[in-house]
Formats: C-alpha cells, sequence, structure tokens
C-alpha cells in the first residue's frame, strides 16, 4: 500500500467517471498503455471517484461507494491542501 501525504496533494474532490471509456474498464487501470492524460485508476464498480492532482502532476481516481463519507473527510481535510 502507498501512502500518500497530504502535502504532495494540488486538488481533491468527488467526481462522476466512465470507467471503459476513460481507463478501458474497472481494476488497477491507466497508465503507460491506455489513456495516459488520465492518470492512473483504483476501481471495482460504480462511476463515483476521489480525483486526487498531486503536485507533481500525476492524476490518481479512487472508485468510491460512499460517496457522502468522503465529501465529509475531504471537507474536513481540505484545509491542508495547500
Amino acid at each position: 500500500m502507498k501512502l500518500i501525504p497530504w502535502n504532495e496533494i494540488s486538488k481533491a474532490g468527488i467526481r462522476t467517471y466512465f470507467p471503459i471509456s476513460e481507463f478501458g474498464g474497472w481494476g488497477l487501470r491507466g497508465g503507460f498503455f491506455f489513456n495516459k492524460g488520465k492518470g492512473k485508476a483504483i476501481n471495482v464498480s460504480g462511476d463515483i471517484g476521489i480525483q486526487l492532482i498531486l503536485k507533481n502532476g500525476d492524476k490518481l481516481l479512487i472508485g468510491t461507494k460512499k460517496k457522502e463519507e468522503v465529501i465529509r473527510v475531504l471537507e474536513t481535510y481540505k484545509n491542508k491542501l495547500i
């Protein structure tokens, strides 16, 4: 498991995404071969995700079925994103 420190995150938010057209399906996706501009995605089902944009320009989308909980967490920690 890789931890991403808050000070490495430029932006974080919730968004709707399209697993097949954006990342070529579900699972650990993206990167070298498919749609590099979208970054990487970790998703198992659904179409709601946490979009992270790191200060180094990397993008990571993490799928979730707990949208409301994620919104609360991001609101709590939004002041840590500098």
